[in-house]
């Protein structure tokens, strides 16, 4: 029941950014869609607003990661996140949510397959907490419970803006069995044209 719950939850996620996708990239001379009108952004996600928009970055052997991240309304943001292979397979996806909750901002991700059997590394959401935001800058860190978590080895992950058109996403593992932790992973990623 959990995995059709969240192959839904991911399908619908899909379609809505291939919607956004298909509206941002009309060719010249097409009507553009008018701007969405809808509820503001709750005031603890709009620093977060820089990481709204299509990412991408190229790596080895023709293979690619894309982030897509949608601008805060109301109490969310909602991304997606794949990695494609040279031969275009996609060994994995990532579904994310962001919600302003009473007193803290919430990050929650699943993480499926290729053919979105959930991983059964991470059957359940990973929870990160708002650790600080500031211009063109957010860090996100494992809830205080640590089972609510379900983070892993993940010491942070931080978001930063180098200009309007590049998006840095650090992923900061931490120390374990009193060794020093890994080097961090750091993609710098390009603003899609569409």
């Amino acid at each position: 029941m959990r995995k059709n719950a969240i192959a839904v939850l991911a399908l619908a996620s899909v379609a809505v950014l291939a919607l956004a996708a298909a509206r941002d990239g009309a060719p010249d001379g097409a009507a553009a869609a008018a701007p969405a009108e809808g509820p503001a952004a709750s005031p603890a996600l709009e620093p977060l607003a820089f990481m709204a928009g299509t990412w991408t970055q190229q790596q080895a052997k023709g293979a690619m990661i894309e982030e897509h991240w949608m601008r805060p309304r109301g109490a969310s943001m909602l991304g997606s996140f794949r990695r494609l292979l040279g031969n275009g397979a996609v060994p994995f996806y990532e579904f994310t949510q962001i919600v302003a909750e009473k007193d803290r901002v919430v990050l929650r991700q699943i993480h499926v397959h290729g053919n979105f059997d959930a991983d059964p590394k991470r059957p359940v959401p990973m929870e990160l907490v708002l650790e600080r935001s500031g211009e063109g800058m957010a860090t996100f860190v494992p809830a205080p419970d640590a089972a609510k978590a379900n983070a892993g080895d993940l010491a942070r992950v931080t978001y930063a803006a180098d200009g309007a058109d590049t998006l840095i996403l650090t992923v900061e593992p931490r120390a374990r069995d009193g060794k020093p932790a890994e080097a961090p992973l750091v993609f710098r990623m390009t603003r899609a044209k569409m």
